[in-house]
């Protein structure tokens, strides 16, 4: 700043004017005064006046705070430059790292999301593979009860057999066989439907945990997409007072929130893998159970086969022996018949020998001789008493050798009886009835 070359010279007011008024052009301005002399008396210094080394002062001080302003205004400049850049870079800086760590997340998000979402497959199709199994179960209960309504009926129908052959023959063994084998497969088959129905429920239990664990990771996964989309020019950003107030208050760390989803994995695993062995043992206990049941009902089949077939062949030697029996019946019928005829007639042939001696004997004195004629007649009486008591006997034993095959006839006729009777409930009750014996396919249950 140039300072004055005459510091101690005092203007006058009459100077100023004229130099002021000295450079004015084209205007008409007197120069004199027009009414009094102004410059007459010598000017007076008021009171309220600074000094010039004051207005100097106040210049340069004015000027120095003006330099230190330009000064300070610049290192504000400069730091809030430097601030800004520094800040802005963190921020930069800070936002990136935010940003690769939200991808990082929702990469991981996304991984777990992918096997979350193919174990609820696997979920879905076990529990439609058990459901399968369970029908096959009740598929089999139901064969399984038509095969104990054939047992029952077999064994009710063969407790109507008669007299001797109400026996405990082979057949009717292996129908109480069969019949005790059907009651342990129905309480096995019982069991194994319970444990389907809590094998189920837990399939089930945990499919509704999987699916949520997927929707809310599926949830997380949008709002970090969403998320890893915003930027300082996105329109929709805004303040939240609250936030990191609500975030440390409620937020699992990562290692729980992955432990939590581990755990759950893992016991979606193990509920799988228990699914998929009853899914064995229930197979396995329907082809045993099928197996058994079929040996068991073809050996009740052989042994009732068996059975009738000998039936039959003692029931046609019974027929035979009958047969013979009424033939010999009927020979004894007529020899007895000619036993009486001769009896009779050997009865009347001594009726006449004893009447010839009787009338002999009426002869007077001496007439009365034991000549040949009388010894003859009584010879003939003597013999035919002996002929009528051998006759006699051997009608006798006639009469009880048919008395025999009239008792023999009856008991064969009888038995015969009974034969028939046994052969029609196991030939035409019990082997028609066990021809509806269920296939092994419909004891497996398909």
């Amino acid at each position: 700043m140039e300072k004055s070359s005459t510091p101690n010279r005092q203007l006058s007011m009459c100077d100023m004017i004229s130099d002021d008024l000295s450079g004015m052009n084209n205007q008409d301005v007197p120069k004199s005064c027009v009414t009094h002399d102004i410059c007459a008396d010598k000017p007076k210094l008021a009171n309220n006046f600074c000094t010039f080394l004051q207005w100097q002062k106040h210049n340069e001080e004015l000027l120095s705070r003006s330099v230190q302003g330009h000064h300070q205004s610049n290192v504000v400049e400069y730091n809030v430059q430097r601030a800004i850049n520094t800040l802005s870079g963190s921020a930069d800086k800070s936002m990136s790292d935010s940003t690769n760590k939200i991808a990082g997340m929702t990469r991981n998000i996304d991984r777990w999301k992918a096997h979350m979402f193919q174990v609820i497959e696997n979920m879905r199709n076990e529990i439609d593979l058990l459901i399968l199994s369970k029908t096959k179960i009740q598929k089999a209960q139901t064969a399984l009860r038509i095969i104990c309504s054939i047992s029952t009926e077999c064994l009710e129908r063969r407790s109507f057999r008669l007299e001797t052959d109400l026996t405990l023959d082979p057949g009717q063994v292996e129908l109480v066989k069969e019949k005790e084998l059907i009651t342990e497969i129905g309480n096995l088959f019982c069991r194994t439907l319970s444990q389907i129905k809590d094998q189920l429920n837990r399939n089930k239990n945990v499919k509704v945990r999987l699916e949520k664990n997927w929707s809310d990771k599926y949830q997380s996964f949008q709002i970090d997409t969403i998320n890893l989309g915003l930027n300082i020019q996105t329109p929709i950003i805004m303040s939240h007072a609250d936030v990191i107030k609500d975030s440390e208050n409620t937020c699992l760390s990562v290692p729980e929130w992955e432990s939590i989803t581990k755990s759950l994995y893992e016991e979606a695993e193990q509920v799988l893998n228990e699914s998929r062995q009853l899914r064995s043992i229930v197979d396995d206990v329907l082809k045993k159970s099928a197996n058994r049941l079929r040996d068991q009902a073809d050996t009740v089949d052989i042994a009732l086969a068996r059975f009738i077939s000998d039936t039959q062949q003692i029931g046609q030697a019974i027929e035979n022996d009958l047969k013979q029996v009424v033939q010999r019946l009927g020979d004894s019928e007529n020899l007895i018949g000619d036993l009486i005829r001769v009896i009779m007639n050997l009865e009347k042939a001594k009726q006449t020998a004893e009447t010839r001696l009787h009338n002999r004997l009426k002869r007077p004195g001496d007439e009365n001789v034991k000549d040949n004629a009388q010894l003859s007649l009584i010879s003939e009486v003597k013999n035919l008493s002996d002929q009528l008591n051998t006759l006699n006997y051997q009608l006798y034993c006639a009469r009880t050798g048919h008395g025999g095959l009239q008792e023999a006839r009856s008991l064969l006729e009888d038995d015969s009886r009974i034969k028939r009777k046994t052969l029609w409930i196991d030939s035409i009750r019990c082997q028609r009835i066990r021809a509806h014996y269920p296939s092994v396919n419909i004891l497996l249950g398909r």
